[in-house]
């Protein structure tokens, strides 16, 4: 008897890992394509409107400690490679007021946008999260948390 509950326990804590490793340590499949988005104008945006360049997707909150020390490499990537070969999208659930606020305390050269549907509710449960897409919109590289992205690594990728 022991031995079987020392079996159904151990099972137990290692489902628990498994769930919380798969929240919080992998990077979900990109959501954006599946809502809109509005840009600072208010205006309703799809992605397919960046085909063509590279993107990069960064699901930020205003509160994160994380995404507020990614910011300076995301606008470093932008200055190294150019707006005409990359696009950055910062993208927040919240208020678009706050984000606003956000913005302009924080990096002012970067587009910023509100998505229409929870970011949680999406399965963006770790900030930052960001993804490198290519020209063609396919996902080359995806990153949790602080990342350096411009990095010789990253800037190859985006200018072969």
């Amino acid at each position: 008897m022991k031995k079987n509950l020392s079996l159904l326990l151990a099972v137990l804590i290692l489902i628990i890992i498994g769930y919380f490793y798969k929240k919080y340590k992998t990077v979900p499949s990109l959501p954006t394509y599946q809502h809109t988005l509005l840009n600072e104008k208010g205006e309703q945006i799809n992605l397919t409107e960046f085909k063509g360049t590279y993107l990069l997707v960064s699901y930020f909150q205003t509160w994160c400690g994380d995404c507020i020390e990614e910011l300076a490499s995301i606008d470093a990537l932008q200055s190294k490679v150019g707006k005409h070969k990359l696009s950055i999208l910062m993208i927040s659930d919240e208020p678009f007021e706050k984000i606003m606020r956000f913005k302009e305390k924080y990096c002012k050269t970067l587009d910023f946008y509100q998505t229409s549907k929870n970011l949680r509710q999406q399965k963006i449960s770790v900030f930052p999260t960001t993804y490198l897409l290519n020209d063609k919109g396919e996902v080359i590289m995806s990153k949790l948390n602080v990342f350096d992205w411009d990095s010789e690594e990253v800037i190859a990728k985006i200018i072969k």
